[in-house]
């Protein structure tokens, strides 16, 4: 056994050298085999991962972006969408006011609001017209549901409308159908009131109340809102009257102007 050992060992580089040879001459004679294997061990192991990783990268950037693209189509119909109801509602909201008839003499200004005056109570508001429309002070103003107010001031480009909401406001009123007179008011936490209403007079819930063209500013015959209740005060000689009012203070957009035609 030891005698094989050192014979192994004493042709050990003989032996390194023969392998070296017949390792070469396999190379050399297999030499397409053998880069071809060599590059597809190196293409599966080295380089197809990276090649999937990135293909991989590639269709989920794809797909984000088309997301995003879907995502940015999405808002922008949303947004037409909802400008599409917007200008429905205010046309019809105009055509609506296109149906009234102002009374003889007035024409109708259009004009928007542009900001609200109020805590909790819009009581005025400011509005896209002034001396360059013509505006005056105490032009009298409608929106499409009745009677809101009056202008109060007036600038070159704005004006200032008072609500009938503002405590500060009066206006001559009578019942539609029996012709009766009182004044509208905002009265606090009572809202709009039909206030000196005669206790002889005859009132009803669902009585309607217009204008009665009574002090010059408001022309008769504008619709200014509904009675809701009517009760008859102990001792007091005239009714209590709560008044729900024609329009809604707290959501409105058009208003149109009341404007003499002959001014």
């Amino acid at each position: 056994m030891n005698r094989f050992s050192n014979l192994f060992i004493k042709h050990l580089r003989n032996l390194h050298l023969t392998f070296v040879i017949v390792l070469l001459v396999i190379i050399f004679i297999g030499q397409n085999s053998f880069v071809s294997h060599v590059d597809q061990i190196v293409f599966t192991i080295f380089y197809k991962p990276f090649s999937n990783l990135k293909q991989t990268y590639i269709e989920f950037s794809n797909i984000s972006e088309e997301n995003e693209r879907l995502s940015q189509i999405l808002i922008e119909t949303s947004v037409n969408l909802a400008f599409i109801e917007e200008a429905k509602l205010e046309n019809e909201r105009l055509r609506s006011v296109l149906g009234f008839q102002p009374p003889p003499s007035y024409s109708l200004i259009p004009a928007e609001v542009i900001s609200v005056v109020g805590d909790y109570v819009p009581i005025a508001v400011v509005i896209n017209r002034g001396l360059n429309d013509f505006l005056a002070i105490d032009m009298p103003v409608i929106n499409q549901l009745g009677l809101i107010g009056r202008i109060i001031e007036v600038s070159n480009k704005t004006s200032v409308v008072q609500l009938l909401s503002d405590p500060t406001s009066r206006v001559a009123a009578r019942i539609v159908d029996s012709r009766e007179m009182g004044i509208i008011k905002y009265q606090g936490t009572h809202g709009m009131i039909l206030d000196n209403f005669p206790i002889q007079g005859t009132v009803k819930s669902g009585d309607r109340i217009i204008s009665s063209g009574l002090g010059g500013v408001y022309p008769p015959g504008l619709y200014v809102g509904e009675v809701v209740k009517a009760e008859k005060v102990e001792l007091e000689p005239f009714y209590s009257i709560e008044v729900k009012p024609a329009a809604n203070f707290y959501s409105i957009e058009e208003l149109f102007i009341l404007k003499v035609e002959n001014k």
